[in-house]
């Protein structure tokens, strides 16, 4: 199998980063940006965005990538994982800046998104690397840079750069969170990703260069599955008896997308049931269903990591707005059931493997959604 960044698709985006120009040297760390965005940038820091390179996950997962299809699938990763080492190309890291992730410079920096191009459907404006696009029409950065108001930015379209992402070669969907949430009530009364992941509160932009209060500062913590507080009633599990048989209904209460999200195959939700005797002693259990999407490699190995998907072999969500039901059986003598909804940060398929390589998991545990339990005739 060839590396999927091999022919066409690798020239192109060789090309765009050569073509863009814009070295490592021309962009802005985000230590200077806190400078006068103090707050935001401590907000910032405790992000995903900030750890999108960092993340021993991503690293370990990474390094497997490249063992199985060589060096050229770095630059199909860091094009959302490191972006400005893709738009300055400098794929050897020599500028901190690269190490930054989803940085300052580049999100207010981006000046168009195409999310019919599927692949990092951004444009880095390398023209004036230091010009900055925002929400605001009324932004006066004196001279600490360039500004300009970008209503893109407060689109659904923005994150749909790379949160709506397939595979380069086999063209499989690998993220589909913003397609997802397209279908969504929360699209259709026009609440865009920022609405959940970047809430807004009154506050200062930038408080060491001007005292403007503004009614609308948004969180730049881009809280996700991994903030405190987020998969708390995100969804619901009620359990009844109907026709002799567990019906198991799943409600995705408030995601504005379908669940588990995000991830691009690597997270999951399982329902699983046990069943209890008349002692409440254990008598059967089972994974009823998962909930996710699973690849299979060129050969039908499956799950593979998304870096290998030849094809889908699963793709079961939790869609927005809406419910799904699993029946089960129930087997002789079982008086009680007991089922339980986890959201699996990582595949399990996935975890012994980083577990003997040591890779800290510590923030990666699963985590109970609902549980429910129904007392059987």
């Amino acid at each position: 199998m060839r590396p999927p960044l091999a022919g066409g698709f690798a020239a192109l985006v060789f090309a765009l980063c050569f073509a863009q120009g814009a070295g490592a040297k021309d962009v802005r760390p985000a230590k200077l940006c806190g400078a006068c965005h103090g707050p935001i940038r401590r907000e910032w820091e405790s992000s995903s965005m900030a750890q999108s390179w960092k993340n021993p996950v991503f690293q370990a997962f990474l390094s497997d990538a490249k063992s199985a299809l060589g060096d050229t699938v770095l630059a199909s990763c860091i094009v959302c994982h490191a972006p400005m080492a893709s738009v300055s190309a400098d794929t050897r890291f020599q500028s901190p800046v690269s190490e930054e992730g989803v940085t300052c410079n580049f999100c207010h920096n981006v000046s168009a998104v195409d999310p019919a191009r599927k692949t990092a459907a951004y444009v880095f404006d390398s023209t004036d690397p230091d010009l900055m696009r925002g929400p605001y029409a009324d932004a006066d950065p004196k001279n600490a840079h360039g500004a300009v108001h970008s209503e893109l930015h407060t689109k659904a379209e923005f994150c749909a750069a790379c949160h709506s992402f397939t595979h380069p070669r086999s063209g499989v969907p690998i993220e589909t969170t913003w397609t997802r949430w397209k279908s969504s009530s929360a699209a259709a009364s026009g609440k865009p990703c920022q609405s959940c992941h970047m809430p807004s509160a009154p506050g200062q932009a930038a408080p060491v260069l001007q005292s403007k209060q503004r009614p609308d500062i948004h969180a730049h913590t881009f809280a996700g599955a991994h903030a405190a507080g987020v998969l708390d009633s995100a969804a619901s599990l009620d359990a009844a008896v109907q026709g002799g048989r567990l019906k198991l209904t799943v409600h995705n209460r408030r995601a504005g997308h379908a669940l588990p999200g995000g991830g691009g195959g690597m997270r999951v939700i399982t329902l699983t049931v046990r069943f209890e005797g008349a002692a409440r002693d254990s008598i059967a259990g089972q994974t009823l269903q998962t909930y996710g999407i699973r690849y299979a490699d060129a050969r039908g190995a499956t799950p593979v990591p998304k870096w290998l998907a030849a094809r889908v072999t699963s793709d079961r969500e939790i869609p927005p707005d809406s419910t799904v039901v699993e029946w089960c059986p129930i087997p002789p003598k079982a008086k009680r059931a007991v089922a339980t909804l986890t959201y699996h940060f990582i595949d399990p398929a996935y975890v012994q493997a980083l577990r003997a390589r040591r890779v800290d998991l510590s923030s990666h545990q699963p985590f109970v959604l609902a549980r429910a339990e129904r007392k059987l005739p």
